[in-house]
């Protein structure tokens, strides 16, 4: 009887564990895409403040010179830690720039967390219900 007892309580311990542990993973693969983020839109400044532009900045030809204004981020702007995001430039013009991370296609932890994204006056962008845009409410800001 004792050893069902303990089974019993092994079981609900278990039960109530393992969702935190998830969430409390998925946390922090987020959090390394929000850091992923903050360091490349680091470097897009350091590569307008010599170029006097936002535009330009991804090495699309791996000769260490940026010349293409969208695509995944490149060595010359930063190197993006999160091995289940992909960070990406979406767009960059003189004045503007969007920087996005996406969950790796067939990640199934991180399948419905949506996008993270941060724009050129450090606006935080989150698809919380992974809809495709950040017009919803309270997309605007990254939580935890």
């Amino acid at each position: 009887m004792e050893l069902v007892a303990a089974a019993a309580i092994l079981a609900i311990l278990a039960a109530v564990a393992a969702p935190l542990y998830t969430a409390y993973t998925v946390r922090g693969h987020r959090v390394a895409a929000q850091a992923d983020l903050l360091r490349c839109a680091q470097g897009m400044e350091r590569h307008a403040s010599l170029a006097f532009s936002y535009a330009a900045a991804i090495d699309a030809d791996g000769d260490g010179i940026g010349d293409a204004d969208t695509g995944v981020v490149t060595a010359n702007l930063c190197a993006p830690t999160s091995p289940r995001y992909a960070v990406a430039l979406q767009s960059a013009d003189a004045a503007a720039f969007e920087l996005r991370a996406s969950p790796v296609p067939g990640d199934t932890l991180l399948a419905d967390e949506g996008d993270l994204a941060i724009d050129e006056n450090g606006t935080r962008f989150w698809d919380r219900n992974d809809d495709g845009d950040f017009g919803d409410a309270d997309e605007t800001r990254w939580g935890s």
